[in-house]
């Protein structure tokens, strides 16, 4: 089964005019959920009804919804639109616009289903593909007389190799005949597997993990690390608001950013480069588990795929995921990197995450591709004093939550500590740690330590706080305003701080 929308054989246009009958829309199931028992197929059945209510809800479609053991029936205001919709809902294996034709005999079904089909066959050869559900003839009846009233109008019958096809499905008293129809994302209806969180840094692998998983009705949040000057949150919230427009329809998916740029700090000032990246991944996990615990999910989603890079060999993978205390899944894992942006392609996030740059490498030469457990757990132990599992903790509590579907970049409002220029008489304090930069500003106060460090300020002053991005700053200086300092956050960070002293 493909794994992504594709239009399949168009019988006959959906614009053609049918006056006098009802149309509507088929929408088919994936065909796993066949294989299920009749309790669980029921479920699937109900959560796929209520996720299509939803997504034409959400789309300002109107609609009456006919579920049956098989299939659902659909009436909208607007058939062209809920097609599209449809389409993207998980769950769905196919979409059909269809014509509903109520009929007493085959020879009435006959006389009505004709007329509608020869403008399409005429000149071409053709074929009659019916379908019996619960009619008192057979399919081969139906194929055999609507065949012989079309035969005058076209080039003649082919039943392997047609020009045009004339479909329907015949039931007891009424049959729908199939007009355009299109290839949905198949899989199982979301939310019937259960919940996860995916690890998000919106190049090509994450949101096509994220996707996969989905597909296989999981429900996922995503969380998304700030790595300070080593991350582009920005982008990956570009490419999170695209996967979530385009593949949950109706269903609300939020994006958890988590602050994790005192870890690369750490890192880059206490542990052999060899082992940075393994560590920085470890902490990744552990930072995923305390959030998916928090939220009640049941696993975390990764983009790695086994041996794409150092840090993805199978030793080192197994050593990063002992950091993690719940499952975790990775549905690239036996792809290539062409595949996974095949599918990113043919699920509409390539354009925004070729336009993610890269996290970059905090080791400075070769990354071990085969870790010692031990000389890893070493490592990071060093890490306690400034990064230990309560700051874990409390940098996750502190994470910002953005509902994905309503975020707008230009138009989010900061809050009133967070300035765009240096207020008259400020005090600047860089709050990077020391292996990001130079120090800027009249004082270095790193932003792992500051939290013991508060104290010794001069509650008399006024304070201007700037990091790589400004979502430090931004912690930071909400921290001060509870304890009672006069504080602010630059927003741009350093970038807009050398911009403010030129001006």
């Amino acid at each position: 089964m493909s794994e992504t929308v594709e239009r399949t054989t168009e019988t006959v246009r959906g614009d053609t005019g049918f006056p006098g009958f009802r149309r509507g829309i088929l929408v088919r199931m994936g065909g796993e959920i066949y294989t299920k028992s009749s309790k669980t197929r029921r479920r699937f059945l109900r959560r796929l009804v209520n996720n299509i209510k939803l997504a034409l809800r959400e789309s300002g479609i109107r609609a009456s919804i006919r579920p049956e053991w098989s299939r659902v029936l659909i009436y909208a205001d607007d058939l062209r639109r809920a097609q599209e919709v449809l389409t993207r809902v998980f769950g769905v294996y196919s979409v059909a616009e269809v014509v509903e034709v109520p009929y007493a005999s085959l020879e009435d079904l006959v006389e009505k289903v004709a007329p509608m089909f020869r403008e399409h066959v005429a000149g071409r050869t053709f074929a009659v593909r019916a379908r019996r559900r619960r009619a008192p003839f057979t399919s081969q009846d139906v194929g055999r007389e609507l065949g012989a009233a079309l035969l005058p109008f076209s080039a003649g019958v082919n039943l392997d190799e047609p020009e045009a096809e004339v479909r329907l499905e015949v039931g007891r008293e009424r049959a729908f005949v199939l007009l355009e129809e299109s290839r949905g994302p198949g899989g199982f209806p979301a939310g019937t597997g259960g919940r996860a969180l995916a690890l998000f840094s919106g190049g090509f692998d994450s949101p096509v993990a994220a996707w996969r998983v989905m597909r296989r009705g999981i429900r996922v949040d995503l969380v998304i690390y700030d790595l300070g000057g080593c991350g582009q949150v920005g982008q990956a919230l570009a490419v999170a608001r695209e996967l979530a427009l385009r593949w949950a329809p109706g269903l609300e998916v939020r994006a958890n950013v988590v602050d994790l740029a005192p870890v690369v700090s750490a890192l880059v000032r206490r542990v052999d480069p060899r082992l940075r990246q393994i560590l920085l991944k470890r902490a990744m996990y552990r930072a995923g588990s305390i959030l998916a615990e928090e939220l009640g999910f049941e696993a975390l989603v990764t983009g790695e795929s086994l041996g794409q890079v150092s840090t993805q060999t199978l030793r080192n993978l197994a050593v990063a995921e002992e950091a993690a205390s719940v499952p975790v899944l990775r549905p690239l894992v036996g792809s290539d990197k062409q595949e996974i942006i095949e599918t990113a392609r043919k699920i509409g996030t390539h354009d925004v995450s070729a336009l993610v740059k890269e996290h970059c490498s905090i080791a400075t030469g070769p990354v071990e591709t085969w870790a010692d457990p031990e000389e890893v757990l070493t490592a990071e132990s060093g890490l306690d004093q400034d990064v230990d599992e309560s700051w874990l903790r409390r940098t996750v509590a502190n994470r910002r939550v953005i509902r994905l579907k309503s975020w707008d970049p230009t138009a989010e409002e900061s809050p009133d500590y967070v300035v765009d220029r240096v207020p008259e008489g400020a005090v600047v304090v860089d709050i990077r740690e020391p292996g990001e930069g130079e120090p800027v500003g009249d004082l270095r106060l790193p932003f792992s330590r500051a939290m013991e460090s508060l104290d010794r300020l001069d509650r008399s002053r006024e304070y201007l706080l700037v990091c790589a991005s400004g979502r430090r700053s931004e912690l930071l200086a909400r921290e001060m305003l509870g304890r009672g300092y006069r504080a602010y956050s630059l927003e741009g960070g350093v970038d807009r701080l050398a911009e403010s002293v030129s001006a």
